[in-house]
């Protein structure tokens, strides 16, 4: 039996002056702040240097310091955002400083080990709201980007189609390239062109043979040759065609 999906917290929904994505970072970080440690709540790695978790400190500070968010309503999230701030305080604290952070490690390890034997996982760093809005905007420019691919490639996909009904296979080959640059591995469009390239190839081979038996008459060899070799690699399975080359290059080697 499938379970239920995750229900969203009702503070989500208070009237308060907050965006949704600051609001679940608020709620995430506080809810997890017994568990998560000090370098998960900054966002930094353990191997981080004293740089990086000072600016980690001052970019959440600037996020979550209830100073920012003076005569807005704020609810239940006011208390929430002080301890959160407060923890983070804490954090930069004790990883800003040799002795601490080395007593800190120490004591880590412990907890680790402890969460390892238990089957326990490490709590996860909340998302930063910056990070998920900069996200968002990433998504929302790939889709964008794939629907205007997909309406250029639909484009050159009716042109071609046009062309192939006009008996211009050519035309229609290129323009079936061109939209699959749009819409590389698309199955409808890959058939199309594969089966226009080899109307052209067939179209094509037809106008060298045509060229290479009016050479042949006039007894221009070298250029037979040459005709039908075009015609050969267009069609590779023409027997006839190969043995006329054949032909045409004994003729053409013996100068007559």
């Amino acid at each position: 039996m499938a379970s239920d999906p995750p229900t969203e917290p009702p503070e989500l929904h208070e009237d308060v002056e907050l965006d949704m994505e600051r609001r679940r970072y608020i709620l995430d970080a506080h809810a997890q702040l017994e568990r998560i440690t000090h370098y998960a709540l900054l966002g930094v790695a353990r191997s981080a240097d004293r740089k990086a978790v000072k600016d980690a400190y001052f970019r959440l500070a600037g996020l979550v310091h209830p100073d920012r968010y003076f005569g807005k309503r704020l609810g239940s999230y006011k208390p929430k955002m002080e301890a959160v701030f407060a923890r983070i305080s804490i954090a930069y604290e004790t990883l800003s400083r040799a002795q601490t952070r080395a007593e800190y490690d120490a004591t880590l390890g412990v907890q680790e080990a402890e969460d390892k034997a238990s089957g326990r996982h490490a709590a996860a760093a909340p998302v930063d709201p910056r990070v998920a809005e900069k996200r968002r905007v990433a998504l929302e420019g790939l889709k964008q980007h794939f629907a205007e691919g997909k309406a250029k490639a639909r484009h050159y996909a009716e042109v071609a189609a046009r062309a192939r009904a006009a008996g211009d296979v050519v035309a229609a080959a290129e323009a079936y390239r061109s939209a699959l640059t749009f819409a590389p591995g698309d199955p409808e469009i890959t058939a199309a062109y594969e089966a226009v390239q080899r109307e052209a190839g067939a179209k094509l081979a037809e106008s060298h043979k045509r060229k290479a038996l009016l050479e042949e008459r006039f007894g221009r060899w070298a250029a037979a040759v040459k005709s039908w070799e075009r015609v050969v690699e267009a069609k590779p399975d023409d027997a006839e065609a190969r043995a006329r080359l054949a032909n045409a290059v004994a003729r053409a080697n013996a100068g007559t």
